[in-house]
């Protein structure tokens, strides 16, 4: 064999020490949770979100959990999705299930507003609403609800056995429920990913709010929420897992 040339040695080199570095920033990464809440009212975090939300891999996320939610509930009823946030969840259950009325519930008046705005714009008329509201203190009657679906916001709900407990309230018989989140040990490369693209690629206001690292960190583990739901009313339930999400939804077979 051959010496090996300067540049290839420079460039082996070079890929060792990027490798020793993104091992090292994740060995740094916290290990227990860290419960943070973004700024939501402050428009410019609010419309840096709405930007983000606007991502074609978070429309094929919506369209994953609307499907699969949909497909819990046989698709009619009355739907709540819980820290609606824009409301693109809440449109694309209402696309996907045309026998479903949907209600978004925000405690942000900035999201609402935005979401209000995509509402008149997708004219599904009264099968959507928006309402401003206590995920802890659901505005709905005892067994009102048919699906309760929620995405990213497990891990900003101060108190996720009462939300359960609320959950478990209004859900009517044989209504389900589907909580979509991420998962705070998810595997090493998509938690590389997720610092690179907080430090460099996301809205500089969500840069300065830390996010989406922020809400890696708040997020619990598949145990963890497991833990949480065994504490709650909730019944019948599971949890399933991705590289980076967890699922905790009724537990029955879909199709």
């Amino acid at each position: 064999m051959g010496r090996r040339k300067p540049y290839q040695l420079a460039g082996g080199l070079a890929a060792t020490v990027m490798l020793a570095s993104a091992w090292y920033l994740y060995s740094q990464r916290p290990k227990e949770r860290i419960p943070g809440f973004e700024e939501l009212e402050d428009p410019e975090i609010a419309q840096a979100f709405n930007r983000v939300a606007s991502m074609p891999q978070m429309r094929l996320l919506r369209r994953y959990v609307a499907r699969r939610a949909s497909a819990l509930a046989l698709g009619r009823g009355q739907a709540v999705d819980l820290g609606c946030g824009p409301g693109h969840l809440v449109l694309e259950l209402a696309r996907q299930a045309p026998d479903l009325r949907v209600t978004g519930l925000d405690l942000s008046t900035e999201m609402l507003a935005e979401a209000r705005h995509h509402g008149q714009k997708a004219g599904f008329g009264q099968r959507v609403s928006f309402e401003l509201g206590d995920v802890e203190r659901i505005p709905f009657d005892d067994n009102a609800v048919d699906l309760i679906v929620s995405t990213l916001s497990l891990h900003h709900w101060s108190d996720p056995v009462v939300v359960f407990d609320e959950i478990n309230r209004i859900l009517g018989p044989g209504g389900v429920f589907l909580i979509f989140d991420l998962r705070r040990d998810m595997a090493a490369p998509i938690w590389l990913f997720f610092w690179l693209i907080t430090h460099f690629v996301v809205p500089a206001p969500l840069r300065y709010a830390n996010e989406p690292m922020g809400s890696r960190d708040a997020a619990y583990t598949a145990r963890e929420a497991a833990d949480l739901l065994t504490k709650s009313q909730l019944r019948n339930w599971r949890i399933t897992t991705g590289p980076a999400w967890l699922i905790a939804e009724s537990a029955l077979t879909i199709g």
